[in-house]
């Protein structure tokens, strides 16, 4: 599937490539959040009266939202509103993140990504690392009543009591790291809370399932060290993005849970290795660790991933029309109307409840993916103010409010402090 590096690298036309960061157009995010609006709150209306019972589940679902602490591993609105400025402390026109629409959907803390492109140099990268740092630090300094840097699960839930939204921040692609393990200490110091080992693309510490060169099958030699290394410094260790060697290798030689932030499961897409395999939650879960669902339709369904890889690969290829202009955009909402590009929070809950058959409760999260996704978001969970949709969807099914805690944010939180933990111990034996 596509990736946001086509525009800048042209590396990848195969099935099982991520659709993700590229330029934004207002129109189709604004067209569904009008439409799930529709579909969330009037769905069981007739006659212009709701049902009192449907009522009563809303008025359960938005206390739930907003009683407890909402947690998504992975939002990246830095480098959305990069490619286009706005502020984000109102609401803004574009993108799926902003205050205003954090508070509607009860979102508390917001994984804040500094995303490094593949193509990027060392230096490129670490003044992306910086750049978005800074961008919190502007936003928590500029609007202090809304927004607070969280460099841990205390932060989190001290921010939480504060009526604050916390902005914890996490490196996608270990690349900046270069050769020098020294960096990570930097990472750490500043406030960086995981680091994703790779990308679209084999770097110095492992190999990529977007990328067809296996370099190092699995994690390189430096990619092992750095695993350790972050163990010592409590930094957390995602694995989305990985191969699936990588994987396992992450999990035999880090002594600390593992995080995949943004993944979903493979049995809902064969084929595509972006998502895990069941084998791969298990031991994930075996480690004490978390598996965070990824909202994007093409991770979603099978029936989606193929409708997005005809319109990026074969329609964009045969007509010249480059994915993501303007003249696409406009035959993608045309081909939207036959054919389904959008997913529903009823196939996020169907991967939750995948997950939780699989391996327990206690092993499943939420990494949305916003601001990562571009136009196939699911059409109920539109931005996030759409996690109310989700959350009344696992209602439905049994789930009560005490696993509900646990998926929004308590299981995160666990293998956050169990990481930290870890070092603490590590330091000690120092």
């Amino acid at each position: 599937m596509i990736t946001r590096e086509r525009r800048e690298e042209q590396a990848f036309n195969t099935p099982g490539r991520e659709l993700h960061k590229t330029n934004r157009n207002s129109l189709v995010p604004v067209l569904i959040l009008v439409l799930s609006t529709v579909v969330v709150l009037f769905s069981s209306c007739a006659n212009g009266k709701m049902d009192k019972k449907n009522k009563a589940q809303l008025e359960a679902v938005d206390r739930i939202c907003h009683d407890n602490i909402l947690f998504d591993s992975h939002i990246d609105w830095p480098y959305r509103v990069t490619q286009h400025p706005e502020d984000i402390s109102g609401r803004t026109l574009n993108g799926d993140f902003d205050f205003v629409r954090a508070q509607e959907g009860g979102l508390n803390a917001a994984l804040t990504v500094a995303y490094v492109q593949s193509g990027f140099d060392v230096d490129k990268g670490r003044g992306v690392v910086d750049s978005t740092l800074n961008m919190v630090k502007y936003y928590a300094g500029k609007y202090p009543d809304r927004f607070a840097p969280a460099s841990s699960p205390g932060d989190i839930r001290e921010n939480f009591d504060n009526n604050l939204l916390s902005l914890p921040v996490g490196l996608e692609n270990g690349s900046p790291i270069g050769d020098d393990l020294g960096y990570l200490e930097y990472l750490k110091d500043n406030g960086i809370v995981y680091i994703t080992l790779c990308h679209n693309r084999v770097n110095n510490l492992s190999d990529s399932n977007f990328d067809e060169e296996r370099r190092w099958n699995g994690l390189s030699p430096f990619g092992i060290e750095v695993i350790r290394e972050m163990n010592r410094l409590g930094l957390m260790i995602d694995i989305s993005h990985s191969t699936d060697s990588t994987v396992y290798q992450a999990l035999r030689y880090s002594v600390a849970p593992v995080v995949a932030t943004h993944s979903s499961c493979r049995v809902f897409t064969p084929g595509m290795e972006r998502n895990l395999p069941d084998t791969l939650i298990k031991a994930i879960a075996a480690k004490k660790g978390v598996v965070m669902v990824n909202f994007g339709s093409y991770f979603l369904e099978q029936e989606c991933m193929g409708n997005w890889l005809y319109l990026i690969n074969q329609w964009s290829d045969s007509t010249g029309i480059e994915a993501f202009s303007p003249g696409w955009i406009d035959f993608m909402i045309e081909y939207g109307k036959t054919h389904r590009l959008r997913s529903n929070a009823a196939k996020v809950a169907d991967h939750i409840d995948h997950i939780v058959n699989l391996a327990g409760i206690d092993f499943v999260g939420i990494g949305s993916d916003f601001d990562g996704i571009d136009h196939a978001q699911p059409v109920d969970l539109p931005d996030v103010s759409g996690y109310p949709a989700l959350v009344s969807e696992l209602l439905k099914r049994g789930y009560s409010e005490d696993d509900l805690r646990k998926i929004m944010s308590e299981n995160f939180l666990r293998v956050w402090t169990d990481v930290l933990s870890v070092s603490h111990d590590l330091m000690q034996k120092q």
